[in-house]
């Protein structure tokens, strides 16, 4: 990203002779001159005083060397980072965390890198409650309409159905099917921000049944665990199931879905338009013959 003359001239001020430059260069002396008097004619002043004693440099020639430095640096410096944006360009960062796992994803990965082999993955753990990193390209979740996904589009892949996940011993744990007459008198935890219409319409149907809704305010993870010791009924995307240790989920009858599938940023880079488009021919071709998963 600079001119090699700048390598040249440093490297003769730091042996004391174009000889010695040559020898630590790999080049000829001419050439080293050749390159000396190449940079002196493009500055148009002289650098050097050639003596029979060596060489010393002219007060232009100090001046390079007080500053010349800074722009060898600048120069490895800008070199890097474009290197690092072409390697940004031929990557994905995934964010996962507890909830936001790759559920789908490392199968898609798996046949998409089939296909382009140079594309690389990167993982970063994210906090949705708190701040997404800018890395991050892709996060597969369900779509509850929860603040942070405003601000990203969506690429549905399938609908996961809710369910109840109960303590081992419940004995609402032993049913291939919950409905909302069965909870009547249960105390049901959930996690509802009031957004999500679906989860509004399904919450409404277990109070009219007599069921006991609580929200529980805070992260999900937290209601997963304080309802391990409570006893309490959760309700839950039926995903959840390889979250929720020593507890049975169980599904729900009437069926109440939320969208599942990848957010990405709207303005995303070419390795990840190309990963997309991969998922949607994936699932609109082979879907049907079972070729990828789909959560249910």
């Amino acid at each position: 990203m600079y001119n090699p003359q700048l390598k040249t001239f440093f490297t003769v001020i730091e042996s004391g002779s174009f000889s010695k430059a040559a020898a630590e260069l790999y080049l000829t002396p001419s050439a080293v001159l050749h390159q000396i008097r190449a940079l002196e004619k493009d500055l148009g002043v002289e650098l050097f005083l050639r003596t029979s004693k060596g060489v010393t440099l002219t007060p232009a020639g100090e001046y390079l060397e007080a500053h010349g430095r800074s722009f060898i640096r600048m120069g490895d410096e800008l070199r890097a980072g474009v290197r690092s944006a072409a390697s940004a360009e031929n990557s994905i960062c995934i964010g996962t965390s507890m909830l936001e796992k790759c559920r789908l994803l490392y199968d898609l990965w798996v046949l998409f890198s089939a296909e382009d082999p140079d594309c690389r993955i990167q993982m970063a753990s994210i906090n949705v409650g708190e701040q997404i990193p800018e890395s991050t390209d892709l996060i597969e979740s369900l779509n509850s309409n929860i603040p942070w996904m405003r601000d990203w589009r969506f690429l549905e892949i399938c609908q996961v159905p809710f369910g109840c996940a109960f303590v081992q011993g419940h004995p609402l744990a032993r049913k291939s099917v919950i409905t909302a007459e069965d909870l009547r008198g249960e105390t049901v935890i959930t996690i509802n921000d009031g957004s999500c219409d679906t989860i509004t319409q399904l919450l409404k149907h277990l109070r009219d049944h007599g069921a006991n809704v609580v929200y529980h305010f805070g992260s999900g993870m937290n209601m997963f665990w304080e309802s391990a010791f409570t006893g309490d009924v959760q309700l839950v995307p039926l995903c959840f199931h390889d979250i929720l240790i020593n507890m049975s989920v169980v599904p729900f009858f009437p069926t109440f879905s939320l969208p599942y599938g990848i957010f990405y940023r709207p303005d995303p880079h070419p390795a990840v338009l190309r990963f997309l488009d991969f998922i949607r021919l994936t699932y609109g071709a082979g879907n049907s013959s079972g070729i990828v998963p789909v959560l249910s």
